[in-house]
């Protein structure tokens, strides 16, 4: 997936804790748009219930940096970086990925599936209730 994006249209002012410093091309390995557009794609993959059971299964959710790592994902949230998502569900998952109880409970394949399906439910029909 690839974007025609910019940092300048993304803002380049993410609010980081106040122990936290921003990391370097030389920590990550990649440049800042490298980085934006590998985290945009990985975002929305989250949109996705069966990525988020394939993390699940692996046992991603059970490594704390992982965990923290989706914790600072959270700002996709703010209008400037969401504008640039395509599937607006990842930021529901997201934000449900925050929570312990239901990162162990996606690892279930039928609760998955009742994810999968009320999704499918929601965009079949989102529109016609509006």
């Amino acid at each position: 997936m690839t974007a025609d994006v910019s940092m300048a249209d993304a803002g380049n002012s993410v609010e980081l804790p106040a122990n936290a410093r921003r990391a370097t091309d030389a920590d990550t390995g990649c440049s800042e748009r490298e980085r934006f557009l590998i985290e945009l794609e990985f975002i929305q993959c989250l949109a996705n219930p069966k990525y988020i059971n394939h993390l699940a299964q692996n046992r991603k959710f059970e490594d704390p940096a992982f965990v923290n790592y989706l914790a600072y994902l959270q700002y996709w949230k703010k209008p400037e970086y969401a504008r640039f998502l395509i599937y607006p569900h990842c930021l529901y998952f997201l934000e449900m990925l925050q929570n312990e109880q239901f990162r162990r409970a996606v690892a279930d394949q039928r609760a998955t599936e009742f994810l999968h399906t009320q999704q499918l439910y929601f965009w079949l029909h989102y529109r016609n209730t509006r």
